[in-house]
């Protein structure tokens, strides 16, 4: 196969715009590159032995890094530290909530059964007043034009190799539980610019910024555990096994030891919590193996496919229960469902929690047009819109882990099916998300590197804990791009579809 790097004659931006390199140098550059990862850590266990560490190879990642406006990284940021605060804020407020999932719980049994926990834990009185949260806001850079409806398409083919005037930065969704890849991420920029090097570009490294979320989400754990009191109380990550990514979680307990080597972490699984877990009467602590738990970290529980008895439920129940800290809290959960995304979109909404209005308009720039499909009037209009232009929406359920939305005509399909139906409650229609595609060479294990036009999804890391009233900690940790080819509707680096990425910042 033919490899080459795009020059300044070609159209679709790329790093590497005056640049020419042949086959045997990019080979070159290829695998030194892998080596340089595979000694950083950048590193996965094998889809053929995920539960063992020692069989493992380089997590999926662009050779080079992807254009990102300076200014563009920047306001998001600079803006993630107040959707902490939103999103804490929505999830401490019970009929805000309940009237936005209303008709989900009618017909959603997962989020039913959450809600139904969150309920009996209210009820009861909640034993452990702050919630701790480490959560990744994504975005795409957005490069919809004022284009009639009939010749909308994904991608313009001759898309500027420059930034695009009416580029912007756009939500795509808050993940509240389990959000991954930092620890994958946190030494790529060192590849990057040895990547870079080798290609003989030019750079400041400022360009390709330091960046190790897993470390800022490391503190905000060990922030927690020191909330709660108890220097001999444990951290406990909460995964499943086998598990691929494993390392992932590792680099975070690693940071952690690196932070406080007197935190003890403790990887426990739902079989293990079932059989070994309880809550003291006394005083409500959670213990396993007679150790007391400080915070409860969900890597784990985010799926109706995690909870494979009614004993799992028990235990996410008396988890949240107990007085450890959970990261997330079940009402953190629910409040980073699709239908409270869609409805902070409504008029009113995000200025409910957010009183200063340059802030309330910063964070609302960043939305794209969302739209309520539940059963009357205003969910017949969005349908409507759906089948006028399939092409123009993306359809989303309240499931967390990637695979579940629904694009162009299978959005006609799926609607004629549930449009009479009370389940339609169970989806919101999103405006989609028109992103500014570049080329890039894509590196995966077992697979032939080749040049592919790509679209990039932009993460950024944040950590907040709090009580009702009070603000404890909040802070932003860095950032994570996932990278794709530009025909894959669906990303995820553990499903083979996304690649780890960094930014390299232009003006």
């Amino acid at each position: 196969m033919s490899l080459h790097v795009l020059c300044e004659s070609d159209k679709m931006a790329t790093v590497l715009d005056s640049i020419s390199l042949d086959e045997r140098k990019i080979q070159e550059i290829i695998k030194k590159t892998k080596d340089y990862a595979m000694l950083h850590g950048v590193l996965i266990r094998t889809a053929e032995s995920p539960g063992h560490s020692e069989r493992a190879h380089y997590a999926p990642f662009t050779l080079f890094p992807s254009l990102v406006p300076r200014d563009a990284l920047a306001k998001v940021k600079a803006i993630q530290p107040h959707f902490n605060k939103l999103m804490h804020m929505v999830a401490q407020d019970m009929e805000f909530l309940q009237n936005c999932l209303c008709n989900v719980l009618k017909v959603d049994d997962f989020n039913k059964r959450l809600w139904d926990i969150l309920q009996v834990v209210t009820e009861e009185g909640a034993t452990q007043p702050i919630s701790l949260g480490l959560f990744r806001n994504d975005y795409m850079m957005d490069d919809k034009k004022e284009t009639p409806v009939d010749s909308l398409t994904y991608v313009d083919p001759t898309a500027s190799a420059t930034v695009p005037d009416s580029l912007q930065m756009k939500q795509i969704e808050f993940n509240t539980i389990a959000a991954g890849a930092a620890g994958h991420v946190s030494h790529l920029h060192n590849v990057h610019r040895y990547s870079l090097t080798l290609a003989g570009k030019q750079f400041e490294d400022s360009q390709v910024p330091d960046n190790n979320p897993a470390h800022g989400l490391a503190q905000g754990l060990v922030e927690g555990w020191k909330a709660y009191g108890n220097k001999r109380a444990c951290v406990l990550f909460f995964v499943s096994e086998p598990e691929r990514t494993r390392l992932d979680q590792r680099r975070l307990d690693l940071e952690m030891f690196m932070i406080d080597r007197s935190v003890h972490v403790k990887y426990v699984t739902f079989d293990e919590m079932n059989e070994r877990g309880y809550v003291r009467k006394s005083d409500k602590a959670l213990l396993i193996d007679d150790c007391e738990v400080a915070v409860v970290y969900f890597r784990i529980g985010y799926s109706p496919a995690n909870y494979k008895s009614e004993k799992d439920w028990n235990t996410r129940l008396m988890m949240e229960r107990s007085k450890a800290i959970k990261c997330p809290t079940v009402q953190y959960h629910l409040a980073g469902t699709k239908k409270v995304q869609q409805e902070l979109c409504r008029p009113g909404a995000v200025e409910r929690f957010i009183k200063d209005d340059r802030i309330a308009r910063d964070i609302r720039e960043t939305f794209v047009k969302q739209y309520s499909i539940d059963l009357g009037e205003d969910g017949d209009d969005a349908i409507e819109k759906a089948f006028a232009d399939p092409q123009r929406y993306v359809l989303k359920t309240n499931r967390e882990g990637g695979g579940n939305n629904v694009y162009g005509e299978d959005i006609t399909c799926l609607l004629s099916k549930i449009k009479n139906l009370e389940e339609r409650a169970g989806y919101i229609l999103m405006e989609r998300i028109l992103p500014w595609p570049q080329t890039s060479y894509l590196l995966k294990a077992g697979s032939e590197a080749c040049l592919q036009t790509v679209v990039t999804e932009i993460g950024i890391f944040g950590v907040y804990m709090g009580t009702a009233d009070k603000e404890i900690y909040n802070s932003v940790t860095g950032h994570v791009l996932r990278t794709k080819n530009v025909n894959s509707d669906e990303g995820g680096i553990m499903v083979g579809l996304s690649y780890l990425d960094t930014p390299f910042l232009i003006d």
